[in-house]
């Protein structure tokens, strides 16, 4: 699963939905909600944290024939 992950490429469906949870993610949550920041390590872990996450989440809603 994770190999296929590496090349994988965002449905154009979901660049909207992704690139707004990112931002939330990344910025809103940790920063406006707890006033934390990420270190330059951090901030990559969680970008590649989030993205493995997104990447399962569109696998399994193209599994189960849910793809909008």
């Amino acid at each position: 699963m994770i190999g296929n992950w590496i090349l994988w490429a965002i449905p154009e469906q979901y660049v909207k939905r992704y690139l707004f949870t990112l931002w939330l993610v990344m910025f809103v949550i940790p920063g406006y909600l707890f006033g934390l920041h990420f270190t330059k390590l951090g901030f990559i872990i969680n970008l590649l944290w989030y993205d493995v996450v997104f990447y399962g989440w569109v696998r399994v809603k193209q599994t189960l024939g849910d793809d909008e």
